[in-house]
């Protein structure tokens, strides 16, 4: 849990334990559950803040905001259980609980939440959120003389190396840079949610507007 510090997410833990342990319907459990409720609150909180401030930076430094047009729906569905053929009722392997911990993963992220961020502070700073189609952005080289798409070019999480050219670079960069030129490449984009391209602040400041009042 990303916005949890390391002594909550450990009390955490402990909590999710005595749940498991207390009996439906009892006071030990009420207690519990208020008590992650209350952590999750917390939790709530900073994602807001954090996408608050990461906005504001962003928007009020660039004209232009890419981001990948994700699935978030569908990155974040369970996996469908495999019913095992030679055993009635039994199920084979699916990977399900590292899914479900991958899910918990993207959604604590709260990446629709900065994007709510960004276009809300957009209104006011003029700049372009735009989005664009998102696959293999990180198993694409992005050397002008390349282009190479590979997914063995992403050995990792954190590092992308070129099979074709030797290219080598945070696969985060990579991927920021090659959602880059695909915007370029579209020309201008409409963004599907808030207000057009290229829309500028619709109010003035708060300064100017109070001394118009005065005048």
């Amino acid at each position: 849990m990303g916005f949890l510090t390391p002594g909550e997410a450990e009390r955490y833990l402990r909590l999710e334990r005595r749940l498991a342990r207390s009996k439906k319907g009892s006071r030990q459990r009420e207690h519990v559950v208020a008590a992650m409720g209350d952590m999750m609150r917390r939790v709530r909180w900073r994602r807001t803040d954090f996408n608050a401030q990461t906005a504001h930076r962003l928007t009020h430094r660039y004209a232009i905001v890419v981001l990948e047009n994700l699935n978030i729906d569908g990155m974040t569905t369970s996996v469908r259980p495999k019913p095992d053929s030679g055993q009635v009722g039994r199920y084979l392997r699916n990977g399900a609980a590292a899914k479900s911990a991958l899910n918990k993963a993207i959604l604590d992220k709260g990446w629709y939440g900065l994007e709510s961020a960004l276009r809300s502070k957009a209104r006011y700073s003029g700049t372009v959120v735009a989005k664009v189609p998102a696959p293999y952005t990180s198993q694409t080289c992005p050397a002008p003389a390349c282009g190479k798409v590979d997914e063995k070019s992403r050995e990792s999480q954190a590092v992308f190396s070129c099979t074709a050219c030797g290219h080598t670079e945070h696969a985060d960069i990579v991927g920021a840079k090659n959602t880059l030129v695909r915007y370029r490449a579209a020309g201008l984009v409409v963004p599907g949610r808030g207000d057009p391209s290229g829309s500028v602040k619709r109010q003035a400041p708060r300064s100017t507007a109070r001394a118009a009042q005065a005048a």
